[in-house]
């Protein structure tokens, strides 16, 4: 069985005759009868039943025309692959992220990409910085944005931004008059953080252990966002990286600068070089530039 068969057999079905299939193919009646009995031979399987001049299709020749179709289908999605990736590098584009950037930014910078490439499938994945370090070493996802990169060759690691971490307080809190928070104001407060295990935990744990300040550590969760909406609950303080307390400025709560500043880094970790997509690059530059733009 060859493809010059099959191209046969999908001719004959389609047009309903051996003469139609030969001109569309360039060729002659005979040789389509030719190619058509050696598919057959080759299967196993009557595709035609003779009528005549007539062919009919068999039960088996109908079953084994939805395969090839199935298969012509495969065929064409490649051709548009193809299509995609002289053009774009790919036709889909992976994108993971930690919750700061993944649930804030990335989503606006995704709007502004697809909307100049309409034909684009992306698709966004938020996790832990170990995680999206995984996802895009195993090329699961082609570019990632973390705070904490572990052990990643220097090639596939870059620093996107270093921004200062804020204050986010209730409205109500007798706090919220001053103009920036310190770490002697946090002394006793009820304090939000993140879960042990992440690396922005352990960042802000040690600056404090170092100021001699203690907090009252009753709550925590594992995104910056929960700890805003619970600050914005009455549940305590917080620090969050700007991106994230700013989604939060319509609901109780004032933002305040914090002193000295802590920055909390973010990265862009590609692909290894030889998988790296025009697409990907393309999505970072246009990434880069929201970051230069945005006022923080």
């Amino acid at each position: 069985m060859n493809l010059r068969q099959i191209e046969a057999f999908r001719s004959v079905m389609r047009l309903g005759s051996m003469t139609a299939a030969a001109e569309v193919l360039f060729t002659s009646q005979p040789n389509i009868s030719r190619l058509i009995a050696q598919l057959e031979l080759s299967t196993g399987l009557t595709l035609f039943k003779r009528a005549g001049v007539r062919l009919i299709p068999t039960q088996e020749g109908q079953a084994f025309f939805q395969e090839v179709e199935r298969a012509y289908v495969g065929l064409d999605s490649l051709k548009l692959s193809a299509k995609n990736i002289r053009n774009l590098g790919t036709g889909r584009l992976r994108v993971a992220a930690v919750p700061s950037t993944g649930l804030s930014m990335i989503p606006r910078v995704l709007k502004a990409f697809t909307e100049t490439r309409p034909e684009l499938t992306v698709s966004l994945h938020v996790n832990s910085s170990p995680t999206v370090e995984q996802w895009v070493k195993s090329q699961f996802c082609d570019v990632g944005i973390v705070v904490h990169p572990g052990d990643v060759d220097s090639q596939q690691i870059e620093l996107l931004s270093e921004v200062a971490a804020v204050c986010v307080l209730p409205a109500a809190h007798p706090l919220a008059s001053q103009k920036e928070i310190t770490f002697t104001d946090l002394e006793g407060e009820t304090f939000v953080s993140l879960c042990h295990g992440d690396g922005t935990r352990a960042l802000v744990d040690g600056l404090f252990e170092q100021a001699g300040v203690e907090r009252v550590m009753t709550v925590e969760a594992q995104y910056s966002a929960i700890n805003c909406e619970m600050v914005a609950l009455g549940m305590g303080i917080t620090l969050a990286h700007p991106l994230v307390a700013r989604d939060f400025r319509h609901r109780d709560i004032v933002i305040r600068p914090f002193v000295p500043q802590i920055l909390f880094p973010t990265y862009v970790m590609w692909a290894p070089a030889q998988t790296r997509t025009k697409l990907s690059e393309e999505f970072v530059d246009t990434l880069k530039a929201f970051y230069r733009n945005i006022v923080f």
